[in-house]
């Protein structure tokens, strides 16, 4: 992720200098997932097991 792109989502979920002053990147990112979780409460993440199929291919 480039500065720029960091700097655009920080905007984006209203995150302002002095919130970004008082957190570590690590929790930048948590309140990034956190908020796009509040967002799309009814997005379900696509989970599958994986077959014999995908292991050989991998």
């Amino acid at each position: 992720m480039t500065a720029e792109a960091f700097l655009y989502i920080c905007k984006q979920t209203g995150l302002t200098m002095d919130d970004l002053d008082m957190m570590t990147l690590g929790s930048c990112l948590d309140y990034f997932a956190e908020y796009e979780e509040a967002q799309n409460p009814d997005k379900k993440k696509k989970v599958r097991r994986a077959s014999q199929a995908d292991f050989d291919a991998f």
